[in-house]
């Protein structure tokens, strides 16, 4: 009978999305083994690559989590805006999260076409389809002003990628209630443009 396994994938690729994100695509797996109790070779008898570990613990989920509030199309009970605030503030924290591991996955030679050969819809491309979509939503019934969603969700979307890239590279992190912040000042500031001509919603 095999023995059952005392340290959960989940555990591992936690672990190793700390210690890449901490010390860089360099870092050693034996740091890795080391923080989860399991010896090199356990490590790799459930990633057989570093690489493979690598991508496994920093790739996007194939369905970002701000997709499913954009999956359930614009609430008819709720103001538009406070929506459009929800969904901004859920994509911020997750481009505060991704950024660093994309970084992290570049600088390791992985090229961005190679990560998402590993999904059927590229996650990035998801994502804005979804966008799209809820926007195009949102114009039909006449509660956002009518106009093209492809510019919109473009423009929407990477304002909160670019702000999250910026803190990056700059070393300059914000919190998650700054980015929140933020993220209302986006919907905000972008609403004048998006805003029905009645505004009654």
């Amino acid at each position: 009978m095999a023995r059952p396994r005392t340290v959960s994938d989940d555990a591992i690729l936690a672990a190793a999305r700390s210690v890449f994100l901490e010390l860089g695509p360099s870092a050693s797996t034996a740091v890795i083994a080391d923080r989860v109790g399991l010896s090199q070779a356990g490590l790799f008898k459930r990633f057989s690559t570093k690489a493979d570990l690598m991508v496994a613990a920093l790739a996007p989920p194939s369905i970002p989590p701000f997709a499913l509030l954009l999956a359930a199309g614009p609430d008819p009970c709720r103001p538009i805006q406070e929506q459009l605030r929800e969904i901004a503030r859920a994509m911020a924290l997750f481009f505060k999260e991704m950024v660093p591991c994309l970084m992290v996955l570049s600088a390791s030679g992985i090229s961005p076409q190679q990560l998402l050969t590993r999904f059927d819809v590229p996650p990035p491309l998801l994502a804005k389809l979804a966008m799209i979509e809820w926007i195009q939503q949102a114009m039909n019934a006449g509660r956002l002003r009518p106009g093209d969603a492809d510019p919109i969700a473009a423009a929407f979307m990477g304002a909160l990628h670019m702000r999250s890239f910026m803190c990056h590279i700059s070393s300059e992190p914000m919190s998650d209630e700054a980015l929140s912040t933020y993220a209302d000042s986006v919907v905000d500031n972008l609403w004048n443009g998006l805003a029905p001509t009645e505004q009654s919603q």
